[in-house]
């Protein structure tokens, strides 16, 4: 019986040639080259952005500042200058025409992923600056920042 499970294994690389048995010889599958610099495309990926970090950009121009709680949340409480928008709902209708604009997403908690998702969406459709609050409006309430309305 030890016999025959060592040569079954043993058959697995073996040919047997006229009782002759020769290793089987696999030639390397052909492996493309590394894509040379200039091929090379820096896939950008959402930043993540502290409460105190965002409350420093509140009066900078070209900083969108996009909430995607639900509607009471937002009427509650949302940073300052903050648009209320649906996270699975993101166009280009609703985000400025500068592609090079600072864009900070957020929603209610780390625990929520609605911020992060919206924020991949905008890296999608070709904004560059893009930013998630992981830390949500509790966070920022948290870190004592004010709110509106």
């Amino acid at each position: 019986m030890r016999t025959l499970l060592f040569i079954v294994p043993l058959c697995t690389t073996l040919v047997m040639c006229k009782g002759r048995s020769t290793a089987l010889v696999v030639e390397p599958a052909e492996v493309a080259p590394p894509p040379a610099k200039a091929d090379v495309v820096q896939v950008a990926t959402v930043q993540e952005i502290t409460p105190a970090q965002l409350a420093a950009l509140l009066e900078k121009p070209a900083v969108f500042i996009y909430d995607c709680n639900e509607a009471d949340m937002y009427t509650e409480a949302h940073v300052p200058h903050a648009e209320l928008t649906v996270y699975d709902a993101i166009t280009a209708d609703k985000l400025p025409a500068d592609h090079n604009a600072t864009l900070v997403f957020y929603c209610y908690s780390p625990e929520c992923p609605a911020g992060a998702t919206a924020a991949r969406t905008a890296l999608t459709m070709g904004y560059h600056m893009v930013y998630c609050m992981t830390a949500g409006i509790t966070g920022w309430q948290d870190a004592g920042m004010k709110t509106e309305p």
